[in-house]
Formats: C-alpha cells, sequence, structure tokens
C-alpha cells in the first residue's frame, strides 16, 4: 500500500500560501487570484505571480507559519504507516518551504514532500522553481499530481487523500480516494467513487479493514 496526502487544506487546516500572501504580498495576490478562478491564467502561472509579491525575510515567514495547526490525527496515522512498512508521501501544489517549516515545528520528519520549490531571489524577495509542472496537466498546477503518482509502485494499491482543485486530476488514478472540502463535491458532481473524512483516524481506521472497506458515497 502507497498512500499520498495533499498538504493544504488536508493535513494542515489552513492553506499555508493564502496565509503567507495575506500578511507578506499585499492586496495584488487576489486579483492574481481572480484571474486564476476565471480561467485566464493557470494554476502554475497564478502560484509564480503571487510568490514573487512576497516582500519578506524568512524569519518572519517562518514565524507565522509556525501558527498553522494540523488536520486531528495525522502524526498518529503516520505512526501507524510506518509499523505497517505503508511508505506515506506528501503531494502538494504548494510551496516546499512551507509545507517541510510547518512538519518540522510539529516534530515530524523524513515524510518525502513533492512541492513547488521557494527560492531566494533577493533581499526579502522570493521566486518559484516548478520541476514537477508538466504541459499535459488537465488542472494546469505546478505539480502535476497525476505524473507524480504514476510513478509509483503499480503493484502496491494506490491510497490518496486530497481536498482542493489540484486533487481533480487524480481523483479517478487511486484504488482508494479520500476526499473532503471541494474535492468531495467534485467527486459527488462526477460520480467518482470517493469515502469521507474528516480526521486522520477516520482514514485510518478505514484501511485497517481493507479487505471489508466501508461503501463509498457517490453522487
Amino acid at each position: 500500500m502507497q498512500i499520498f496526502c495533499d498538504f493544504d487544506g488536508t493535513i494542515s487546516r489552513t492553506d499555508t500560501a493564502d496565509l503567507i500572501f495575506t500578511r507578506f504580498a499585499g492586496p495584488a495576490w487576489e486579483e492574481i487570484e481572480a484571474r486564476w478562478i476565471a480561467g485566464e491564467i493557470d494554476a502554475a502561472t497564478c502560484m509564480t505571480h503571487q510568490v514573487e509579491l512576497i516582500d519578506a525575510p524568512l524569519p518572519a515567514i517562518e514565524a507565522l507559519l509556525d501558527g498553522v495547526g494540523l488536520r486531528d490525527g495525522f502524526a498518529a496515522f503516520l505512526d501507524w504507516s510506518k509499523v505497517r512498512g505503508f511508505p506515506v508521501s506528501i503531494v502538494s501544489d504548494g510551496v516546499d518551504h512551507f509545507i517541510r517549516h510547518i512538519l518540522q515545528r510539529h516534530g515530524i520528519h523524513g515524510v518525502p514532500v513533492t512541492a513547488n520549490r521557494l527560492v531566494r531571489a533577493g533581499d526579502n524577495r522570493w521566486t518559484l522553481e516548478l520541476p514537477w509542472r508538466r504541459a499535459e496537466c488537465s488542472v494546469g498546477a505546478g505539480v502535476c499530481k497525476c505524473d507524480v503518482v504514476g510513478v509509483a509502485n503499480n503493484s502496491q494499491p494506490i491510497i490518496y487523500i486530497g481536498d482542493g482543485r489540484s486533487d481533480f486530476c487524480v481523483a479517478t488514478r487511486p484504488d482508494v480516494l479520500f476526499a473532503t472540502a471541494r474535492l468531495e463535491t467534485f467527486c459527488e458532481e462526477r460520480a467518482i467513487r470517493y469515502l469521507p473524512f474528516d480526521s486522520f483516524a477516520d482514514v485510518q481506521a478505514v484501511l485497517e479493514n481493507l479487505g471489508q472497506p466501508r461503501v463509498a458515497r457517490t453522487a
């Protein structure tokens, strides 16, 4: 069993990029967000331009991230997965440094993270590298989650846990999909089989009984 998990809104209750933009990027980040929502630019372009607006030193950014909490049960879920030999990877269209800093703040180490890369561009200025961007990505994300999940070991069941728009393209790929928030609505509208969750204890309870899974909801 291989487990892939989104970060913002899934592991964290807060969208970390939006938190940083609101504090350090000025109101222009919301104008860029509106262009993305309207379909004028793709998600990768949106995130890149928003990161370029950040005007703050790294210690200030990290201090703000220190207040971000995790969804209930995540640390225990990691321990459970490790004992059973189920690798857990984070696949996010967010920012790698934000994710790693929050995990470390909560004492979580060694979880592989695939995300967009934060790069210093000058005094208090930042840019984004997109090594996982793919032209064929159906949602135009900086991290093509279908590509990441697609290179997994196909001999093992694939579990995916997510909540948002960057997870839409991968929703039909896993053997078991856990969805909440916008991803849950997306699955309902398209009759994609999924399991709802609120905490990682919910996810763990299902995976402990994969031989007799709960009935997933459909639209």
